[in-house]
């Protein structure tokens, strides 16, 4: 199969490479119909991840049909139609079974590596370097997704790709960005940065229930974006002074009591 391949900083090539294979009980494997490239993927091809290592393929953000299961995959059947989250998780260990699946204590075989980083473990994510497990990624027309019943959604056959491959990380990055700003009704939230993640985070404020929503960038392109497609207000911070223009535009000064949030994508 042809996949895309990291071989250093600046240097990814598609290359021909050998399809992925049944491992676990619990793998299926997917027929790529579509992928997407993460501002996180950024960092790879700058080089500034360590543990890639000439070949890996990448890729966390990816859906497509399901074309083989392992004996003990229950909840999915080849001609599945599905979206793979970016975390690999088991679904039964104490931190999945906690809703806190980028914890996973199973995925990643390279936990001892990130413990002398982080000074704990992580999930792995596909194509995302050895450190997180060295998962090959779904930049490729084939992907081995592990724990299949737990990481990959099914996924209705009348809506297509583009619409639905948001929710395998850029969406629910942006909801949980938005999330954890503990917004209330009625909450004034500007979000840095107007990029795709930027965008689900404003559209997110506001199905948490702010009545306003200012998006702070310096791509025109991207500004007009927050406006047409998240509804937001904007600020160029290349034009004008992001803080000054925040509180002429929300009333507040530094002890002002108004409910103003602001987080950056």
């Amino acid at each position: 199969m042809k996949a895309a391949c990291w071989h250093g900083a600046n240097d990814v090539r598609v290359e021909t490479v050998p399809d992925p294979k049944i491992l676990n009980p619990r793998d299926a494997i997917l027929k790529v119909t579509s992928t997407t490239i993460c501002g996180s993927d950024l960092h790879l091809y700058d080089g500034y991840i360590p543990t890639m290592q000439p070949g890996d393929i990448l890729g966390h953000e990816f859906m497509g049909e399901v074309v083989e299961i392992g004996s003990e995959v229950k909840q999915l059947q080849k001609g599945d139609r599905v979206a793979v989250s970016s975390m690999v998780g088991c679904g039964s260990c104490f931190f999945c079974q906690r809703d806190l699946w980028s914890l996973c204590d199973n995925s990643n075989p390279n936990a001892w590596m990130q413990e002398k980083v982080f000074g704990f473990g992580t999930s792995g994510i596909y194509g995302y370097s050895h450190l997180f497990g060295g998962y090959a990624g779904g930049d490729a027309e084939y992907v081995r997704v592990p724990f299949a019943d737990f990481g990959a959604l099914k996924l209705p056959q009348d809506i297509p790709d583009e619409k639905l491959l948001p929710i395998t990380d850029a969406f629910p990055t942006g909801y949980m960005g938005a999330d954890l700003c503990n917004i209330q009704p009625g909450d004034i939230v500007a979000v840095w940065g107007c990029g795709p993640v930027g965008q689900f985070a404003m559209v997110s404020a506001y199905l948490l229930g702010a009545e306003r929503v200012i998006g702070i960038d310096r791509f025109p392109y991207r500004l007009q974006l927050a406006k047409d497609f998240a509804k937001a207000e904007t600020i160029n911070y290349e034009e004008v002074d992001a803080g000054e223009a925040l509180k002429e535009m929300t009333g507040a000064g530094w002890f002002h009591t108004k409910k103003e949030k602001t987080f950056w994508i």
